[in-house]
C-alpha cells in the first residue's frame, strides 16, 4: 500500500488526469484550434461573464454548459468523459440522458439542435441542452 505522498505523487504523473478542469479545458481549446477563448464561449451560447466566472474559478459549469462546451469544441468521448469529471460530472452508461449524450458524441452528432431532437425524440424534452 502506497503512503498518501507516494499516492499522490503516481496519479500526478498521468497529465491528463492531474489538471484542473480550466487547465484541461485550455488543452482541449489548443487542440481542436480555439485560438481565442471568445470564439468558443460564443460557439457554445455561454455568456462573456459566465465564461469569465468559471475560467478565474469563482464558480463551477454546470453539466449543461459543459456539454455546450464540448459540443462546440467537437470532442471525442473520452475527452467529454474527462471534461465532465473534472467538473464533477459523469454520464453514467445506467442513465438513458446520459447514453444518448454520448451516442452523439461518438457518433459526431455536435450540433445541439440535433443532440436536442435525439433528446425529445426519446422523452427527454424537459432535459435538453440549452
Amino acid at each position: 500500500m502506497d503512503n498518501l505522498k507516494d499516492y499522490i505523487a503516481r496519479h500526478k504523473q498521468n497529465k491528463e488526469k492531474a489538471l484542473t478542469f480550466v487547465e484541461y479545458l485550455y488543452s482541449l481549446m489548443d487542440k481542436y484550434g480555439f485560438d481565442n477563448a471568445s470564439d468558443l464561449y460564443i460557439k457554445a451560447n455561454v455568456s462573456r461573464q459566465l465564461w469569465s466566472s468559471i475560467i478565474s474559478k469563482k464558480s463551477n459549469p454546470s453539466l449543461n454548459v459543459c456539454l455546450k462546451i464540448a459540443f462546440a469544441i467537437k470532442v471525442t468521448n473520452h475527452e467529454c468523459k474527462y471534461l465532465l469529471k473534472k467538473a464533477g460530472y459523469t454520464l453514467s452508461s445506467s442513465n438513458e440522458y446520459a447514453l444518448i449524450i454520448r451516442y452523439a458524441i461518438e457518433n459526431k452528432i455536435y450540433d445541439i439542435y440535433d443532440v436536442n431532437k435525439l433528446l425529445e425524440e426519446n422523452g427527454y424534452g424537459d432535459s435538453l441542452i440549452v
